[in-house]
């Protein structure tokens, strides 16, 4: 019986363990180990402060030491450089922060990081064939670590220098050429991405060597360009620490859009928030992403046009929201559809004949006429509500951009801000302008635009355009025509679903319906945003089909 047992038991825990081995090598099975580079001046050395924040160890993340091993990675990680400065110089650079995203993005994955980096150093010593062999020693480190771990895979070379450069930069651009084209020879990789930084902003005398480094992804075949825009220093040459850890994830933000992960991915691996994303992504369209816009926000369930309405789009995760304006005796802008208050309130008459002391004791009416306690908000407050959060559609702004314009700097909201109108380029100038030029403007096209190829030209020729919003009757519309043109100038297509004359029929109300045949419809057509008043509805068939965040 005892024996029965101690046999039971035996077999019991060898099941377990089989099991917990199992289990162990399924989540292990797609482990990859990835292989970085980080060489260049002491940016990449690291000079800035080491702070309590900068010693966490991170899983799964692995240095070169200087006797040829992998160790657990910690700062400071030039420090088994084989070209270094003297080690007290060796302090906080960008790697850290780098494999912190890389390992958020690749959580399995081992990250295996070689830093070889050396302060005060031109780019002609960094070079094959230099007497001081510094690109030699790079070099058999990379192809050690290769033979120490011959399944890992060289994902990049990342490359931070240029400071000492900065009184012979005529030769930089070919000398970093035949640098990167030495280094793929080498290491047999062709196609190796080759990631570089651009020097910092603060210093005067960096103008033209920064010049020559921003022209390399126009000029080498898969090299990348990482900005330096924004990041402060602590002395003459040198970024502090906030923004070493910024230029880290600026780093790892490069590569994997390299590697094409998606953008909800690099945004957390890279601790980027989606707003800082979306203004980015603004400038121009991306891949598989389409913006979706909520129409007074989201008046199904608020008032429309209410900072409620406002709160709500926010929430649901919508990427725009669009509101209008109308400006009070006293001049004051309001968020108001109508001229007149007599339909969204309980008070009456024309906006325009009304103080913002009086209109202010309105109280908004929701979506089915019912009287709310809300009150009207003023265009400002709506621009503190969404400061730092969304995009926002001002519209009937066109007459009032000097008044609006004020507004935006005093919430310093001017660059999350959309101003549209119909109106040609010349009325537009002769109502604000110089102002036109600095504002984000979207051109709309509708049956009655005189020269539509020529009116959305004039605006790409002379003002901040992203944006172009076309409409259609028909599925035969001519003016669908103009969405080819504008994707080839790299603009995002605005579309409304809110009428039949806007989208051929294809409405909310039928999206409701048959999303496949009525949202595809205007997807098919070339649209990237989507104006709606069921913004929910919208939102949800853009994820199911990859296509939003």
């Amino acid at each position: 019986m005892l024996l029965n047992n101690l046999l039971s038991r035996i077999y019991k825990n060898s099941v377990r363990i089989i099991i917990v081995t199992i289990l162990f090598l399924q989540q292990n099975v797609n482990a990859q180990k990835k292989l970085f580079v980080f060489t260049g001046q002491s940016n990449m050395a690291g000079r800035a402060a080491i702070e309590e924040v900068d010693f966490k160890k991170i899983p799964n993340v692995y240095l070169l030491n200087n006797e040829g091993d992998f160790i657990p990675a910690h700062n400071p990680l030039n420090l088994h450089s084989n070209i270094k400065k003297e080690t007290y110089r060796q302090r906080l650079g960008p790697v850290y922060s780098f494999a912190k995203a890389i390992h958020r993005a690749y959580p399995k994955d081992s990250i295996l990081l070689i830093v070889n980096a050396r302060g005060g150093t031109a780019i002609e010593r960094f070079m094959k064939g230099d007497s001081t062999a510094y690109y030699k020693k790079t070099i058999d480190r990379i192809k050690h670590a290769q033979q120490k771990e011959p399944s890992a895979t060289l994902e990049a070379i990342v490359w931070h220098q240029g400071e000492s450069n900065r009184n012979n930069y005529q030769t930089y651009l070919p000398n970093l050429n035949k640098l990167i084209a030495d280094y793929r020879a080498d290491l047999n990789s062709p196609d190796l991405p080759f990631i570089c930084g651009q020097l910092g902003f603060w210093n005067p005398e960096y103008e033209h060597i920064r010049n020559e480094i921003s022209k390399i992804e126009a000029t080498i075949p898969n090299a990348f360009l990482v900005s330096s825009d924004g990041l402060t220093n602590f002395d003459e040459h040198h970024f502090n620490s906030k923004s070493q850890r910024l230029l880290g994830l600026r780093y790892a933000k490069k590569y994997l859009e390299i590697k094409n992960l998606p953008n909800h991915d690099i945004l957390n691996a890279t601790n980027t928030s989606s707003f800082a994303s979306l203004k980015e992504m603004l400038q121009k369209p991306i891949d598989n992403y389409v913006m979706v816009a909520a129409h007074r926000g989201d008046w199904r369930n608020a008032p429309e046009n209410s900072l409620q309405s406002i709160d709500m789009a926010i929430a649901m995760g919508v990427d725009i929201v669009e509101i209008d304006i109308a400006v009070t005796a006293d001049n004051i802008p309001i968020l108001m559809h109508d001229k007149t208050l007599n339909r969204t309130t309980n008070c009456k008459g024309l906006v325009k004949d009304h103080t913002y002391a009086s209109i202010s004791k309105c109280k908004l009416k929701d979506g089915i006429d019912d009287l709310t306690g809300r009150n009207i908000p003023t265009l400002e407050e709506a621009l503190k509500k969404v400061k730092g959060k969304i995009l926002i559609n001002i519209d009937k702004g066109e007459d009032h951009i000097p008044l609006v314009y004020a507004l935006l700097k005093k919430t310093k909201t001017l660059d999350q801000a959309i101003f549209s109108s119909y109106y040609p380029y010349e009325k537009l100038k002769n109502l604000s302008g110089s102002l036109i030029d600095s504002v984000l403007y979207m051109p709309k096209i509708k049956h009655d635009t005189k020269g539509p190829e020529k009116y959305l030209k004039t605006f790409l020729k002379n003002i901040q355009s992203v944006i172009l919003q076309t409409r259609a009757l028909t599925e035969q519309d001519s003016l669908l025509q103009m969405i080819p043109n504008a994707k080839s100038e790299g603009l995002w297509l605005w579309m409304n679903t809110l009428e039949p004359f806007h989208s051929a029929g294809h409405t909310d109300e039928k999206i409701v319906e048959d999303p496949d045949t009525h949202l595809g419809w205007v997807l098919d057509q070339g649209t990237t945003i989507i104006q709606t008043d069921r913004p929910q509805i919208v939102l949800e068939y853009l994820r199911k089909k990859g296509l939003h965040n």
